[in-house]
């Protein structure tokens, strides 16, 4: 567990923290993807990834889900994968650990943000990658989500690629895709 300013990042185990992200989920996506990709695509994604199932799921895939908390209380969450190559993007190295990492999520309560939480967070994720041996790690943001992908450019994340994935029901994910070379950035 890591403090900072009495926050702190865990890592997720077990039906109550998956509730509690899928909580913090269904408050944080409608405020602020609604705008940028409307409330029936919104409400279909929870649907889709934000089940206690799906978590649980996605955790015996191999996904790894932290919380970042403050006097006990959930305001955000993240997540690393194991890059799932091939497609776009780079895929995963040779042997045992992976050469690329997901954070397939970071997300946090309107209430949280601005205060450092969210780059602690992601500082917290980066060590985690490095742990796990990665030498790169990859993300997905909506390429009208501009708050995002500044945040991201800030840490040191750059776009490579501009990616459209359909994810059902005539919904798409339009999606700049970023990278940050853990291999070049020391902390």
């Amino acid at each position: 567990m890591t403090s900072n300013a009495d926050i702190s990042i865990r890592r997720a185990h077990g039906p109550a923290d998956r509730a509690a992200i899928s909580e913090l989920a269904h408050r944080i996506w409608p405020a602020h993807y609604a705008p940028i990709i409307g409330h029936a695509q919104v409400d279909y994604m929870l649907a889709q990834g934000y089940t206690p199932t799906a978590l649980a799921a996605a955790e015996d895939a191999g996904t790894a889900f932290y919380l970042a908390e403050q006097a006990g209380q959930a305001l955000g969450y993240a997540a690393l994968a194991p890059e799932p190559g091939p497609g776009p993007g780079p895929g995963p190295g040779p042997g045992p650990e992976p050469a690329t990492m997901l954070l397939d999520k970071l997300y946090l309560d309107a209430s949280a943000r601005g205060q450092g939480i969210g780059r602690g967070l992601l500082a917290y994720l980066i060590d985690a990658a490095r742990a796990g041996r990665a030498r790169q790690l990859t993300l997905r943001v909506n390429r009208h989500n501009t708050a995002s992908i500044a945040f991201y450019q800030r840490a040191g994340f750059v776009i490579v690629a501009e990616h459209a994935k359909a994810i059902g029901h005539g919904y798409v994910m339009d999606d700049y895709l970023m990278t940050m070379d853990l291999s070049a950035r020391s902390r």
